[in-house]
């Protein structure tokens, strides 16, 4: 009997050496799965905070191109603005020759059209004041001119003249 003891516990022995082998081997399975899974939160944590700060810079740049293109909106609101003011027609002035003598200077001349005649069939050009661009050597030779084109028939009417203190353009024939 002492010998189907024996070999009874040698076989439980060998059963529980064979079950102990089979859960160490699975510990160190499930040990190697768990430092894998370790590893790759951390990579995963790493491209993530990677994410994180670029989304930070890129909102950081979203949020300045903003306001730069906010400032430029305004910038051009306020362009716009200017030069609607700068092309309403009382800033206007026409060229009425550009024929320049040596003597010559600049005149403002500003002309007065009083509308349609009640006798006449035929629109002058525009109602109202125009400023007009002379070049003459003297404030006669000025209203001269001026007459010659617009006749003060009670039509057009000089209301003043003036030198004209706008710089003129340089000539760029050297």
């Amino acid at each position: 009997m002492n010998v189907s003891l024996l070999l009874a516990a040698l076989l439980v022995f060998m059963a529980v050496a064979i079950g102990l082998d089979q859960a160490m081997r699975r510990v160190r399975a499930a040990r190697k799965r768990y430092q894998t899974v370790i590893a790759k939160q951390g990579q995963q944590t790493e491209r993530l905070r990677a994410a994180a700060r670029e989304s930070l810079t890129l909102g950081r740049e979203v949020r300045n191109i903003q306001r730069t293109a906010d400032l430029l909106s305004e910038e051009l609101i306020r362009f716009e603005e200017e030069m609607h003011q700068l092309a309403r027609p009382e800033n206007r002035i026409f060229v009425l020759d550009e024929r320049r003598g040596v003597l010559d200077r600049g005149w403002l001349v500003i002309v007065d059209s009083a509308g349609p005649q009640p006798d006449s069939r035929q629109m002058p050009p525009w109602v109202g004041s125009r400023r007009f661009r002379v070049w003459a050597a003297d404030e006669a030779a000025a209203r001269a001119k001026v007459e010659r084109r617009y006749p003060p028939d009670g039509v057009y009417l000089i209301q003043t003249i003036q030198p004209l203190t706008m710089p003129t353009p340089a000539n760029s024939s050297g």
